[in-house]
């Protein structure tokens, strides 16, 4: 292919072609991207019980901000409360236990009863014992606190009685941290399942931003890089984050990537659902090399090689090949194949493209 093309000036008039002096630009190193607003999941908590049950009362509404340990919601549950009563039954029978077994050790040492018949007494302990932390260990997995479990500890402790029937099965769900309660699922009066969610809590002082990058800027993209978000709710402020994730996964229809920011919330102004700007803080990779820019239009493939048409003298047109960089702001860096002062085709350039092909023809032929 030739290196040089020739038009007239009056193929330069009809072809529209315009030009750019290059010199160096000082680009914003800043990548715009779609994002959505979502909750930080690790601080996203759907509450439900670990039994069956009804709902007793719900003392928080819809909407609502509550604290750490704050009441949720009040149930009543048969199962909790059979669990209840096995513990106060071997609570009890383990108290008997322990006393048969302590006994036998005093007459084993007087050898008033048979080796025997004291390792079968501490057997019984032992088996009674292990009961005991079972039913307290399914006490657990049901959601009873350890307050509860205590307390019927030290009823079985001082009279003998572990569970007053009188106190009902009924169980507080309190909240794991501090947030609002952002969706109710059940009213009181409602039967519902084991597992089934009732409630939903979330803390919205932090909040994630899931953006979409294109396989080109990923390059550019890393934990821990500076994010600044806008959103048509409020266009006067700016909301400042990190980016905390960069997907490893390309998706074939837009071939984009996932990007997460974590950024604080302390006003709760960013709702989940909500859609924003990003601006991402792009750092420069390349410090101590000079880098130029040219306009975007600037640039075409010739010979599966990013060229540039660098204007000599009027009406002649000269071919570079071109090493490019990062694109900001309708302008792409360029490391090589031009320098500064030299005039560069922006306008009409495809059809230079076009000149270059037809000569490469002619030689050819």
């Amino acid at each position: 292919m030739p290196e040089t093309v020739r038009l007239t000036s009056a193929a330069i008039a009809e072809a529209g072609i315009g030009t750019w002096l290059v010199k160096p630009i000082n680009l914003q190193h800043l990548l715009v991207l779609n994002g959505q607003v979502s909750h930080d999941e690790n601080r996203l908590l759907q509450v439900g019980a670990n039994v069956r049950g009804r709902v007793v009362s719900i003392p928080v509404d819809f909407g609502a901000r509550v604290g750490k340990g704050d009441v949720l919601m009040t149930i009543e549950s048969v199962e909790l409360g059979r669990a209840r009563e096995e513990l106060a039954r071997e609570l009890s029978t383990l108290d008997v236990a322990v006393r048969a077994y302590e006994r036998a050790k005093s007459l084993v040492e007087a050898k008033a009863i048979s080796a025997g018949e004291f390792q079968a007494r501490e057997g019984d302990y032992l088996a009674k014992k292990a009961a005991a932390e079972a039913a307290e260990r399914t006490l657990h997995l049901l959601g009873e606190s350890q307050e509860e479990v205590a307390r019927i500890r030290s009823r079985a402790d001082a009279r003998g009685l572990g569970h007053d029937p009188e106190d009902g099965a009924s169980l507080a769900l309190r909240a794991p941290f501090a947030g609002r309660v952002i969706d109710r699922k059940v009213t009181p009066g409602a039967l519902f399942e084991a597992l089934q969610p009732l409630l939903t809590l979330a803390d919205l002082s932090t909040v994630w931003v899931f953006m979409q990058a294109y396989e080109k800027d990923l390059a550019q993209l890393r934990e821990g890089v500076e994010v600044t978000l806008r959103s048509e709710a409020y266009p006067q402020e700016a909301f400042k984050g990190k980016v905390d994730f960069v997907g490893s996964v390309i998706d074939p229809a837009s071939r984009t990537a996932r990007v997460r920011a974590s950024v604080p919330n302390r006003a709760e102004k960013l709702k989940p659902g909500m859609f924003v700007k990003a601006q991402v803080d792009v750092p420069r990779t390349y410090d101590g090399v000079t880098v130029l820019a040219v306009p975007q239009s600037a640039l075409q493939v010739l010979e599966g090689r990013t060229t540039v048409f660098v204007q000599t003298e009027p009406g002649v047109f000269v071919r570079r090949l071109v090493e490019t960089a990062h694109t900001f702001e309708g302008f792409t860096e360029v490391f090589s194949g031009i320098k500064a002062g030299e005039v560069v085709v922006t306008e009409g350039s495809f059809v230079l493209k076009s000149e270059f092909a037809k000569a490469s023809l002619a030689d050819e032929h």
